[in-house]
């Protein structure tokens, strides 16, 4: 493992590249896959999120998985992410996963910017990443990508989870239904592209379905995205992260 010279908190940026040993996996072998996380922001534990992602994620695909981490605002969800800044920000990686809670930023130039640089390099998105971006008024360039809108969520609570697309070969590990530990339910207000709804809901405050994951395929860019993901326990349940894997794995067309 290399890393940059900086500490995650006596500068706004913090890099690391990964190359771990796996344990088991049964998608081991194949050409390496470069990896962008993109994490941090408000309300969650982004440090303790940012490892076991990581680890649960070499441990079903295997050290093929070249992580690159910007790991950037904790405590700050109006914060502006660094790289995603840049020009052609995301053409060197295979695919970028985002896990960030930056929804509080208003900028729609930066929202418009990173998302036109995005385009081209698949993507998976966790929880708070859906929301992120949302008041940049307008917002659309990130709910054109995402492929729906989401401003708010149901208070948190436990929740049964439906496999809507048991044939799909994201969710074909993930049981009929599943009860969550303590989650929130977004509430999707409308869609904006022909996304796949694979798993869904019901949202008592609203008593109506509502979909938790899915996937898109936006000018030519594969999304995966899941709404689950605010506590860390999330991040330790089998029937969660095996779906994270294979939405990876999908994103980079190879499921």
């Amino acid at each position: 493992m290399s890393a940059i010279s900086h500490s995650a908190f006596s500068s706004p940026i913090f890099i690391l590249v990964f190359g771990f040993s796996l344990l088991s996996c049964s998608h081991e072998g194949g050409d390496t896959i470069q990896v962008l996380l993109v994490t941090g922001g408000g309300w969650h534990d982004y440090e303790t999120q940012e490892e076991l992602l990581i680890q649960a994620m070499d441990e079903r695909i295997g050290d093929r998985i070249e992580w690159t981490v910007v790991h950037e605002g904790d405590g700050e969800p109006n914060h502006h992410v660094s790289i995603m800044k840049e020009e052609n920000w995301a053409a060197d990686y295979d695919l970028v996963v985002h896990n960030t809670g930056f929804g509080r930023v208003d900028d729609p130039e930066y929202v418009s910017h990173f998302v036109q640089h995005h385009l081209g390099t698949p993507a998976v998105l966790i929880h708070a990443s859906v929301l992120s971006y949302r008041y940049a008024e307008p917002a659309d360039p990130w709910f054109e990508f995402m492929g729906l809108q989401s401003m708010w969520h149901e208070d948190q609570r436990e929740f049964e989870v439906e496999n809507i697309a048991p044939d799909h070969p994201i969710m074909r590990d993930f049981p009929e239904t599943w009860i969550t530990p303590a989650d929130e339910v977004y509430v999707i207000e409308e869609v904006w592209g022909g996304i796949t709804p694979l798993a869904r809901t019901f949202g008592v405050e609203t008593e109506e379905y509502q979909t938790v994951t899915w996937t898109h395929e936006f000018e030519g860019t594969r999304i995966f995205a899941t709404t689950l993901g605010h506590n860390n326990e999330m991040f330790e349940q089998e029937e969660f992260l095996n779906k994270v894997a294979n939405g990876i794995l999908w994103a980079v067309n190879e499921l």
